[in-house]
């Protein structure tokens, strides 16, 4: 199982996921070219992509996705509910490179992919648990208000989690942010704190937990070195180590193999 964040933010998101020798997408929220470029800065060719697996509708997450499809005949896995809010963004799709998923299991290849509903303010948006024939599990979701019982549920003992880690509630509160889109952010159905994401991680760590990314960080109300300090400490008074590194906006992580 290998793992690269393509990039992270209110700017685009993408995440490469190789699995099995099957070579797929987590959203595809830059242009076709950027993700093509990012790609090739780990050495991967956008030929080989068996699926866009797309979490939301919203355009930091499908931008590309279309573009990608048509160029590559490669098949768009999404909510009827996410397609039909962002098929503008999405542009004509071949028919068959537009697959309806929901809360149940599906395959590419022998790798399995359980798609999960998370609270977020989309028409509906899924988190997503990928487990290869080795047993190797990743657990992915980049935006979330709130953790519920069947967000944890999917995120227990799993290799690598991807999880958010958005803004400072300091910082959300002191930024220019309109107090509307404050509330929004800080609601169940907006985004999850540093804090919050200290405090699920902490929870569902056990011994086998690898790797930790924290995604989606806010360019105004939060950076990078803020999230990262917030996360390790609360880990560390909880006595938890775990290799964690913070997904920016612009650079792709390197490739990570378990």
């Amino acid at each position: 199982m290998k793992i690269s964040i393509l990039g992270s933010g209110s700017r685009g998101n993408s995440i490469f996921l190789e699995v099995d020798k099957y070579k797929f997408l987590i959203d595809a929220g830059f242009s076709g070219k950027k993700i093509e470029e990012k790609l090739g800065e780990i050495n991967k060719n956008p030929e080989e992509l068996k699926g866009i697996l797309i979490t939301h509708e919203h355009g930091d997450h499908l931008l590309g996705a279309g573009i990608l499809s048509r160029k590559y005949n490669i098949p768009i896995y999404i909510t009827k509910e996410s397609y039909d809010a962002g098929k503008e963004k999405l542009g004509k799709i071949e028919e068959k490179n537009i697959i309806y998923i929901s809360n149940s299991t599906f395959y590419l290849g022998e790798v399995k992919i359980d798609p999960f509903d998370v609270m977020h303010d989309a028409k509906r948006t899924m988190g997503y648990r990928i487990e290869g024939i080795t047993g190797k599990k990743i657990a992915i979701s980049t935006d979330i208000g709130y953790v519920n019982n069947i967000t944890k549920k999917y995120f227990r003992d799993v290799d690598i989690m991807v999880i958010e880690s958005n803004y400072d509630h300091n910082m959300l509160m002191k930024c220019n942010y309109p107090w509307d889109l404050k509330a929004r952010v800080k609601s169940r159905t907006g985004h999850l704190s540093n804090e919050d994401a200290g405090k699920f991680i902490g929870e569902i760590y056990h011994k086998n937990l690898k790797k930790v990314y924290l995604a989606h960080i806010s360019k105004d109300s939060n950076d990078c070195k803020l999230a990262f300090n917030t996360v390790n400490n609360f880990l560390a008074r909880e006595n938890i180590k775990v290799d964690l590194e913070v997904a920016t906006q612009d650079a792709s992580t390197k490739l990570y193999e378990i």
